[in-house]
């Protein structure tokens, strides 16, 4: 019964303690992505949406550029889940993929800013893009495959 007084009185101490840094780190964390994420996008060019993802629907659209050329910019505004434009902060960055190499080629210029960026038209042909919304080292974010056509 000793033994167990005292193997309680500095064990007991140690949990609670351990406990309350767990429980700290944990609110640190999610202090840090207090925010919605996105769960749609919104693709526009010169004023107009040419692609959109709402949230829980297909991707509608495409991006079109000849080859040779680059198109105008191209900003994209997230989506939170009623369909809502979300302000995201300088944190945020964006990365896209092609599905095919030597079609298209993504271009973000430093004065476009992050949301902001240009598709240029390498070769005639189709191919999707992925863009996927990233904070530090993970994603928040990807998109569906966006259609792009370069014509000739």
């Amino acid at each position: 019964m000793k033994f167990l007084k005292n193997y309680l009185r500095g064990v007991l101490p140690l949990l609670v303690l351990s406990a309350l840094i767990l429980s700290n780190c944990k609110n640190s964390v999610s202090d840090d992505h207090d925010h919605e994420d996105p769960e749609g996008y919104v693709l526009r060019m010169n004023g107009s949406a040419i692609v959109t993802q709402n949230p829980e629907e297909d991707v509608t659209g495409e991006v079109t550029v000849a080859a040779g050329e680059e198109t105008s910019l191209i900003t994209i505004v997230y989506l939170d889940h009623d369909g809502d434009e979300i302000d995201l902060d300088d944190d945020y960055t964006i990365e896209v993929t092609f599905t095919a190499d030597g079609i298209a080629e993504f271009e973000q210029h430093d004065e476009d800013g992050n949301w902001s960026f240009h598709i240029h038209g390498e070769a005639a042909g189709s191919t999707t893009m992925l863009i996927t919304l990233m904070h530090g080292d993970h994603s928040h974010f990807t998109s569906q495959a966006i259609p792009v056509v370069v014509t000739e």
